[in-house]
């Protein structure tokens, strides 16, 4: 089975717009991986399920504030992961 690559995080001042297009093909990406390769990604365990929650909040139409602290939780995370740093 193919991996799936994580998509680019938007640069620095990115719009709104922008952004929304970001998290969407995050939380597409989330859905979409093997937890296995979350867990390659870098990520620990509690960190997985808090992706898989986040995502199946927003499968069910349930996104609200407390999905968006959950993401920003897990940002800092996200960007010492290797799969999603930026190109120096």
């Amino acid at each position: 089975m193919r991996k799936l690559a994580p998509p680019t995080m938007p640069r620095e001042g990115a719009s709104a717009d922008e952004l929304g297009r970001t998290l969407a093909a995050l939380l597409d990406w989330i859905v979409k991986a093997r937890i296995a390769d979350l867990l390659e990604a870098g990520l620990s365990h509690a960190d997985v399920f808090k992706l898989v929650r986040v995502a199946d909040d927003y499968r069910k139409g349930e996104f609200g504030p407390e999905t968006l602290a959950t993401i920003h939780d897990l940002a800092g995370k996200l960007d010492n992961v290797d799969v999603f740093r930026k190109p120096a």
